[in-house]
C-alpha cells in the first residue's frame, strides 16, 4: 500500500514537473527567471528520481520537492504583480497624456479653423471694398473726362469769343479812323474838301 501510494504521488509529482516546463514556456517570463526554473525542475526531477530509487515515503516526497516549486512561483507572481501593477500604472499615464495631447491637438484645430474663417472673411471683405474703390474710380474717370471735355468746349468757345470780339474792335477802329479822316476833311476847306457852307447847304 505505502509503496504504491508513493507511485502515485511520486507519478502527480512528474506530471507536475512536466506542466511546469511547458508553462515556463508558455509564458513571458524574464531568461534569467526561466534559466532559473528550467535548472529548478531538472533539479527537482534528478532529486525525485532519487527518492525513488531509495524507496522514500509519499508524503515527504511530494513536500519536500514542491515547496521549493512554490517558493519560486510566489516570488514569480509577486514580481508578475509589481510589473502588471507598473504596466497599468504605466497605461493610466500613457491615456492621460493622449487625453491631454488629444485635447491640445483638437484646441489647435479649433483656433486654426477660426483664424482661417477670419482671414477669409477679411479677404472677402478686402475683395468688396477693392470692387467698390474700382467702381468710383471708374465713375471719377467718366466725370474727369466729362469735366475736360467741357472744359476744352469752353476754352474753344472763350477762344472764338476773343476773336470775334478782336476782329470787331479791329472793325470798329476802322469806321472810327474813317469818320474821323472824314470829318476832318469837311470842317477844314484848306484840306482840299468841300466848303463848310457848302456842306452845310446841301445839308439843308
Amino acid at each position: 500500500g505505502s509503496a504504491s501510494l508513493a507511485q502515485v504521488d511520486t507519478s502527480s509529482f512528474n506530471k507536475l514537473l512536466s506542466s511546469m516546463t511547458s508553462i515556463i514556456e508558455a509564458a513571458a517570463i524574464a531568461s534569467a527567471d526561466k534559466k532559473s526554473l528550467y535548472a529548478l525542475v531538472q533539479s527537482q526531477q534528478a532529486a525525485s528520481n532519487d527518492d525513488d530509487d531509495f524507496g522514500a515515503p509519499a508524503a515527504a516526497v511530494y513536500k519536500s520537492h514542491s515547496g521549493n516549486i512554490i517558493e519560486v512561483l510566489e516570488d514569480l507572481k509577486e514580481k508578475a504583480e509589481e510589473e502588471l501593477s507598473s504596466l497599468r500604472k504605466a497605461e493610466t499615464n500613457a491615456k492621460h497624456n493622449y487625453e491631454m495631447l488629444k485635447q491640445s491637438l483638437e484646441d489647435q484645430v479649433a483656433a486654426d479653423t477660426k483664424d482661417m474663417d477670419d482671414e477669409k472673411a477679411a479677404k472677402a471683405a478686402s475683395e468688396e471694398a477693392k470692387a467698390t474703390a474700382e467702381s468710383e474710380l471708374e465713375m471719377t474717370n467718366k466725370d474727369l473726362a466729362k469735366s475736360k471735355e467741357e472744359l476744352e468746349t469752353a476754352h474753344s468757345t472763350c477762344m472764338q469769343v476773343a476773336a470775334d470780339h478782336e476782329e470787331t474792335v479791329a472793325s470798329r477802329t476802322a469806321e472810327l479812323k474813317v469818320i474821323m479822316e472824314a470829318k476832318k476833311i469837311l470842317e477844314d476847306p484848306s484840306s482840299g474838301g468841300a466848303p463848310s457852307g457848302c456842306f452845310l447847304q446841301m445839308a439843308a
